[in-house]
């Protein structure tokens, strides 16, 4: 397949992709070949060979997708966080680092096959991460590209946003763009990726998974983009409770007490309130007060 003619970069390609242990991977480096092949007189022929042994290689992995048992979905629970990204991106390292889950973790192609499930904590509220598949992988579920509640784009490079966007037309969920492997930079070349992303108005965070610069501003806006508000219930007498109720912002006292049991509202005769919503603490509030995030209320029965 090799030709004298062409330059370092497609012979790189090709030894990657003679050492392919996959299909999909297979895929990849012969795109890189046939992107980096070098036209000239007496190579169309070449060039026609690559680019039909490529459609065969994607015919494979089509026929893979139609004949392939299927397996169990991921059930979905509470908020979902979905990680996608082209191979190598660094997604696994990020899931590793935001989450519970250890992942394997490898500098080869494709490395993820199946999706890897993990759960954030941030303050007490959770959320459902999963690490997808990379792009062009046969066992990327696009079900759960198109419902997440959040997408997060995970890349090197700003351009590759050009390609991840063609796969998630349909998504339903918010964006993150994080830009991944900023440890490579040095400060001017880090202002200069902020000013290009600011200038593309783009909802972003960078990071490093390598020195976690960026980690915790990555689980604070994620938790940001879910909207909620975290209140703390709290008896006469005592310390307020230890775990939160999650609800949606916009919430008033009566939805927190409709969460610990329905129709306990009713059975309320006073309710105190110390917090941000609040003008002072062990402030008298009503049932349609609406809370803000880390309120404490304290219920008095009839």
């Amino acid at each position: 397949m090799s030709s004298t003619n062409q330059g370092p970069e497609y012979f790189a390609a090709e030894k990657k992709y003679l050492y392919s242990q996959n299909v999909e991977e297979k895929v990849f480096w012969l795109e890189e070949m046939i992107r980096s092949f070098k036209k000239h007189k007496g190579s169309e022929k070449m060039l026609a060979e690559l680019k039909t042994r490529l459609n065969k290689l994607r015919e494979k992995i089509e026929k893979g997708k139609k004949v392939g048992k299927g397996r169990k979905g991921i059930r979905k629970e509470g908020y979902q966080v979905c990680l996608v990204g082209k191979t190598n991106s660094g997604k696994s390292s990020l899931l590793s680092r935001i989450t519970n889950a250890s992942p394997k973790i490898s500098g080869n192609k494709f490395t993820t096959a199946q999706a890897e499930l993990g759960t954030m904590d941030y303050e007490g509220v959770r959320a459902q991460i999963v690490d997808l598949p990379p792009l062009k992988s046969k066992e990327l579920d696009y079900s759960l590209v198109n419902t997440a509640d959040c997408l997060l784009l995970v890349v090197e490079k700003l351009n590759e946003l050009d390609e991840i966007n063609n796969y998630i037309i349909k998504a339903l969920g918010k964006k993150i763009v994080v830009v991944n492997k900023v440890d490579k930079l040095n400060e001017k070349e880090k202002r200069k990726l902020e000013e290009s992303c600011r200038s593309e108005r783009l909802n972003y965070v960078l990071i490093s998974c390598v020195s976690r610069e960026g980690i915790n501003e990555l689980k604070k806006k994620i938790f940001k983009e879910m909207d909620v508000i975290r209140v703390y219930t709290k008896e006469p007498g005592k310390e307020k409770s230890e775990k939160p109720i999650i609800l949606p912002s916009g919430s008033n006292v009566r939805d927190v007490a409709e969460s610990i049991y329905k129709g306990f509202s009713k059975q309320i005769n006073e309710t105190r309130l110390t917090g941000p919503s609040g003008k002072f603490s062990n402030q008298k509030v009503g049932l349609k007060h609406r809370l803000k995030d880390k309120d404490v209320v304290e219920f008095h029965g009839k």
